[in-house]
């Protein structure tokens, strides 16, 4: 409801840019390794498109796209016995969050069942992620083009994935 400061603005679009390149390339290399690694998936998704969507989210809430966030606290909290003050700096580790064994049932376990609203793929609240439909328009057309162009992949024999670090 107030106009955005240049620095909210510049926020913003840096943040919108970080996560429209950066997550959407970590979701892509993230998919194409689970499915060289499982082939029983490739297949599953080749007779069911119905779960699609949800396969790729149980993908990418396994292995997270976006490993962690800085924010600033915007009041004192208390947090199992330890108060962070207002206006503290911490981080979100979105990818302990999404094996978090109190939310997740076998957390490691790659499961179609599980209850959609516990992933915190796009994030929740203030920071739910505003690209949230791109993203799956873009990776569910990722999908279906990776289905019908290379039915079975494998990963290179003899190959490690390396991870950049930056």
């Amino acid at each position: 409801g107030k106009p955005l400061s240049d620095s909210q603005l510049v926020s913003i679009v840096r943040n919108w840019t970080a996560g429209e390149l950066g997550t959407i390339a970590a979701a892509v290399g993230i998919i194409i390794e689970f499915l060289a690694r499982r082939p029983d998936m490739l297949e599953m998704l080749h007779t069911r498109p119905e779960v699609r969507q949800a396969a790729m989210d149980e993908m990418l809430r396994l292995e997270a796209p976006l490993i962690a966030n800085r924010r600033r606290t915007t009041r004192s909290v208390t947090m199992r016995g330890r108060t962070i003050e207002a206006d503290a700096p911490v981080t979100v580790l979105w990818a302990a969050a999404q094996r978090d064994p109190r939310v997740f049932e076998d957390p490691a376990e790659f499961r179609l069942d599980r209850d959609p609203n516990d992933n915190l793929l796009y994030g929740r609240g203030p920071h739910y992620c505003p690209g949230e439909g791109l993203s799956r328009l873009e990776l569910g057309v990722l999908l279906d083009e990776l289905l019908l162009k290379a039915p079975a992949f494998t990963l290179a024999p003899h190959q490690e994935i390396v991870a950049l670090q930056t």
